[in-house]
């Protein structure tokens, strides 16, 4: 009769334990548009597995090919609850904080991936992680996972030059500045969510696109009609890890810790293998008779400089921080870049 309410009160400790918030087990929904072989999924995965290993009342699950969400849709789904984890592309932001728009901008025009790194992993990312946080109500995890360069595609008419874009439609995955710099360059931008474009493509509603090699590659856009393309390293696409207030306000400090290191360890890893893979795309395109050819870098030189005429008017109409823009432009120079 004494054991009775001794193991009465280890049940109902026990009960009370696993019933508060930083106990109970959490859904983790991450949301991806991009399809399972593209090396931000396969990474996403990775992530997920070792989350698994060191939280395990968290049971993510990585979604991909946009089964829950566009990349477009992820912002506004975090904010709502909808998903716990995105990890979009900084170009579907900037209408929430403007500043995510900067890697955009005419001055990063085919800047050095270890400049840029060196820029965004730093005191100016660190701006945009916090207008992020504060206007999406999410926590970003740290630095970002890369995608890599961008370039120029098509489907019926072959790209020499900047030239051969005159008048072309060009897809292009959002964001004023991207919208900003093929109109400058001659062309006519389209915004198709990335889900949608190898029927754009096939359907002739555009002329090309802009993307990267490494999306072109495992989306198999030779399939959808793209034979060419034109490397003028436009942008260097990235993308920002971002997990809902909700799920972070449930983590205790040590899952917190354990998540942002976990992230963090991830992050070189990815990057390496995203410039592999970048790679390792141009030469399945080259395979799939797309021919690719390069700017000269003079040509890439006038079209930066074409570019940078209207970067003022692109920070203007975006409402970017203008002392973030000017702080980053003195950095770009000092480093000897002619911008």
């Amino acid at each position: 009769m004494m054991r009775r309410p001794f193991m009465f009160g280890i049940i109902g400790s026990a009960a009370t334990l696993a019933a508060r918030p930083g106990h109970a087990n959490e859904q983790m929904r991450i949301a991806l548009d991009t399809n399972p072989t593209h090396v931000r999924n396969r990474n996403a995965e990775a992530f997920a597995v070792r989350i698994r290993a060191e939280i395990p009342r968290l049971a993510p699950q990585v979604f991909p090919s946009a089964q829950l969400f566009r990349d477009r849709d992820v912002p506004r789904a975090l904010r709502q609850g909808g998903v716990e984890m995105g990890i979009a592309g900084w170009w579907n932001l900037d209408g929430i904080a403007p500043d995510a728009a900067l890697p955009s901008l005419p001055m990063f025009y085919g800047l050095d991936p270890a400049l840029l790194h060196r820029i965004l992993d730093g005191a100016a990312g660190q701006q945009i992680n916090r207008k992020l946080e504060e206007r999406l109500r999410v926590k970003v995890l740290g630095r970002w996972f890369d995608l890599g360069a961008q370039h120029f595609y098509s489907t019926g008419k072959p790209l020499n030059s900047f030239a051969d874009l005159e008048g072309l439609r060009i897809r292009h995955p959002g964001g004023s500045a991207n919208a900003a710099r093929i109109r400058t360059l001659g062309a006519n931008p389209v915004l198709v969510p990335w889900p949608d474009v190898p029927l754009a493509l096939s359907q002739r509603t555009v002329d090309g696109l802009v993307t990267t090699h490494e999306s072109a590659n495992t989306a198999k856009l030779w399939d959808a009609g793209v034979r060419y393309s034109f490397e003028d390293f436009q942008t260097f696409n990235q993308y920002i890890p971002m997990v809902s207030q909700v799920l972070w306000g449930k983590l205790s400090a040590a899952e917190r810790t354990t998540l942002t290191r976990i992230w963090e360890e991830s992050v070189d890893k990815e990057r390496a293998e995203a410039a592999a893979a970048q790679t390792a795309a141009r030469g399945i395109l080259l395979q799939n008779n797309i021919t690719i050819v390069t700017a000269s870098q003079d040509a890439a030189a006038a079209a930066r400089r074409r570019l940078m005429a209207t970067q003022d008017q692109v920070v203007s109409e975006i409402g970017m921080d203008r002392d973030l823009v000017a702080t980053v432009l003195r950095e770009i120079r000092a480093a000897g870049v002619a911008v």
